[in-house]
């Protein structure tokens, strides 16, 4: 069972999908996010990345449906969102396959230089397809730093995503990933 923590952080990823607002997510919504990423990262649909990046994107938004579309109206609500976390997140088998697979292609895509790192700047690019507003990216990135070095290594960004899903401590960093909730 889910926590109200997570509850309240999960409604934030929703929000962060949901971007007309409609409290509902569609396919079209994981398009968009996946078109966004592909824009920035200059990867074209047909590159291998591109077709990694638009197929990984494609695959979460089936299984999400599939999971979790009760009423098979093709359009998550957000209660089938929390449905549908509830099952991975107590499942770590799914929980790879869904979440660290994504956090690391999503990685890829905002580390631009291969340097295996994402600076401050990266990460304000990330959390702007997101629909988040610029104004945290100071606060947020600062948190996640922990070793104060100006970067995000890969695995510091899977922790924080590890704890934005698990954890139920307030003041977690990655609990702040994508800004107030």
């Amino acid at each position: 069972m889910l926590t109200d923590f997570q509850q309240r952080k999960l409604m934030k990823l929703f929000s962060m999908y949901d971007a007309d607002c409609d409290g509902l997510i569609v396919g079209e919504d994981f398009d968009n996010v996946a078109k966004q990423l592909a824009t920035i990262a200059n990867w074209s649909a047909r590159s291998p990345k591109g077709l990694t990046l638009f197929n990984q994107f494609s695959q979460e938004w089936q299984c999400l449906q599939k999971a979790s579309d009760t009423d098979g109206d093709r359009k998550i609500s957000l209660d089938e969102w929390f449905v549908y976390y509830e099952g991975v997140l107590g499942d770590e088998k799914q929980y790879q396959e869904r979440v660290r697979s994504l956090t690391a292609l999503v990685f890829d895509v905002f580390d631009q230089d291969g340097n295996q790192k994402m600076s401050q700047d990266e990460w304000a690019n990330l959390l702007r397809v997101y629909h988040v507003s610029p104004i945290y990216v100071p606060a947020i990135f600062s948190r996640l730093d922990g070793d104060g070095d100006g970067f995000l290594s890969r695995e510091d960004v899977t922790q924080a995503m590890d704890d934005f899903f698990y954890s139920n401590d307030p003041e977690s960093p990655g609990n702040q990933m994508f800004g107030p909730y």
